[in-house]
């Protein structure tokens, strides 16, 4: 492109000056074209840390000033979290956030209230709107902040009425007024023409005992499948954000969703992935990522999920969830095509920082650098995928130690590397088994031949 504009310059007669400022203009164009967006999901704020630690699934000796691993997180996180997130734009051209819910903390309904809920949600959205005031935001609800918890309805409630009302300037559009009323869904275009889809997919979460028989909660698939047919028409790029990921998660080999509703998203988002550029979820307090595949086999769509604000570890009679540090990321991307650039992971070291008292954030990784890869685009993070197979390759080392925000390394043995690396590469149960089957055998005979 550069020399064809040489000759045609030196054929009217301009001066290298003004080939020297032409070439400028082009690449303040190409650059023009690149921006940012932020990514912040599970907040869950206890305000209850250091009296009653409501959400504490352990004895907590030493209350931390930014929180504890075992516990949700105290507001002292979420300020200088959202103060990170301030720091880390300020030499970016930052467009949008997609704030993925989860706001309440983890504890029975019997300490919470709808009015609890809905104060929580409203001090958070009050926080980000005074830090990032002109900021467009695209937030949608995680499922504890509902109330009773996760039992959302497929219909209008209190909750849609009164969070409404202070997201109202952030949806800024009153059609989608009724949809966000109707079951909390909204789409809205952001200002370079990408269309954002901001999903309720509480709706299919297994803990929901409202929608577990139906078809389509709150018409919210058919409303889906037709904006994406209207964006394939009017050739709109679109990105997808929710709260409980489709697929398939690691931890147990089982879908967050019902099957039923899981069958029915994944079949509307591959009919629809020419059109589709990206899908950012939360819920899983872990950093990782789920393919799409064509009947190719050509990967076509990355699902990338965020980790978490909160340091909560999860504990159970069976096991106990590992220690992962508070986080935040930032995302680049072409603001035509919608294509996905790079990712920057931020995380705190929680230890470290309750130790100085003072918060410590550092990057855990650069997507491009560390993964040794052109992009974050779907071939890109297949090949990375890819080379995790192999359960000692420096691929899944790395995966192991950033799933967590650099907080614990937890020993992963044939059975936990399966686990991880077909939660990357499958997205139904069946083909999650066939897929953990094979990889075990494969990690098998690596094994074999390393010992002969």
């Amino acid at each position: 492109m550069y020399l064809a504009i040489t000759l045609n310059l030196s054929r009217m007669g301009f001066p290298l000056l003004n080939f020297v400022f032409y070439l400028s203009i082009a690449r303040t164009s190409l650059c023009a074209s690149e921006g940012w967006f932020l990514h912040v999901t599970d907040f869950h704020w206890d305000s209850t840390y250091t009296s009653r630690d409501l959400s504490c699934n352990g004895v907590v000796n030493t209350h931390g000033v930014y929180g504890d691993y075992w516990c949700d997180s105290p507001y002292s996180l979420i300020d200088v979290t959202i103060k990170a997130m301030k720091n880390a734009t300020l030499d970016k051209t930052v467009d949008f956030m997609l704030w993925t819910g989860d706001s309440v903390l983890h504890t029975g309904d019997e300490h919470l209230s709808l009015d609890n809920n809905v104060g929580i949600l409203q001090n958070l959205t009050a926080h980000l709107q005074q830090t990032f005031p002109t900021m467009d935001v695209y937030a949608t609800y995680g499922n504890h902040d509902y109330y009773p918890n996760g039992q959302y309805p497929p219909h209008n409630n209190e909750i849609y009425n009164r969070t409404l009302e202070h997201w109202r300037t952030w949806i800024n559009d009153s059609t989608q007024e009724a949809t966000f009323l109707k079951g909390a869904y909204y789409t809205l275009k952001t200002k370079y023409g990408i269309r954002i889809l901001a999903l309720n997919t509480n709706l299919y979460y297994t803990s929901d005992k409202v929608t577990t028989h139906m078809d389509d909660p709150a018409d919210q698939f058919v409303w889906m499948k037709n904006i994406l047919q209207q964006s394939r028409r009017d050739s709109e790029k679109v990105l997808i954000t929710g709260h409980v990921p489709p697929g398939v998660a690691a931890e147990g080999g089982k879908t967050w969703f019902y099957q039923h509703f899981n069958i029915h998203m994944l079949h509307i988002l591959h009919q629809y992935s020419d059109v589709i550029i990206g899908l950012h979820f939360g819920h899983e307090h872990a950093d990782t990522f789920r393919m799409f595949y064509d009947h190719s086999g050509r990967p076509v769509m990355t699902m990338y999920i965020a980790p978490s604000v909160t340091p909560w570890r999860y504990k159970t009679s069976a096991t106990t969830g590992p220690k992962h540090n508070p986080s935040f990321r930032l995302i680049k991307y072409d603001r035509i095509t919608g294509r996905h650039l790079d990712l920057v992971q931020y995380y705190m070291d929680l230890p470290e920082s309750n130790k100085h008292n003072r918060a410590i954030w550092n990057v855990a990784y650069i997507a491009t650098r560390d993964m040794k890869i052109p992009d974050i685009s779907p071939s890109s993070m297949d090949d990375f995928a890819n080379r995790t197979k192999n359960p000692t390759s420096q691929e899944f080392q790395n995966h192991l130690k950033w799933r967590n925000a650099n907080a614990e390394v937890m020993p992963c043995d044939a059975l936990c590397h399966s686990l991880l690396f077909c939660n990357f590469m499958k997205l139904q149960e069946r083909d999650f088994k066939v897929c953990l089957r094979d990889t075990q055998h494969y990690t098998a005979t690596l094994a074999f031949g390393k010992r002969k």
